[in-house]
């Protein structure tokens, strides 16, 4: 009896412990599998005219890279323009097409756009 109170009083000290960490790296692998289809949704409707990339330049040159809006934009205020539909227009022969995400896609989206920003 006592072999079984001291590993239920061992389980009760270590299992606390190992929680977090199992949750972490649950949540780890949400957030990459997140920003994966963010990148995945850039390259498909973005990348024609925007660098999505770390490197590299855009192939329309009057849309900035990626790269370069993250760190001078709040990302996190794309997120309603993005739900109803962004628009931006420029004084360039092509306009930026009208696109609208549903919330799920602009998590990810914005999730693989803040992977861009600088540490």
């Amino acid at each position: 009896m006592r072999h079984v109170s001291l590993a239920v009083y061992l389980a009760a000290l270590i299992l606390p412990l190992a929680g977090p960490t199992v949750a972490h790296a649950a949540g780890a692998d949400s957030a990459a599998l997140s920003i994966k289809r963010g990148h995945a949704m850039a390259v498909e409707k973005c990348a024609s005219c925007h660098a999505v990339e770390l490197s590299g330049a855009s192939p329309y040159p009057p849309a900035p890279a990626w790269r370069e809006l993250v760190v001078g934009y709040d990302v996190d205020a794309l997120a309603e323009a993005f739900a109803e539909g962004i628009f931006v227009g420029h004084d360039g022969p092509t306009q930026m097409p009208e696109f609208m995400f549903t919330p799920d896609e602009i998590d990810d989206l914005l999730n693989y756009m803040k992977s861009l920003q600088p540490a």
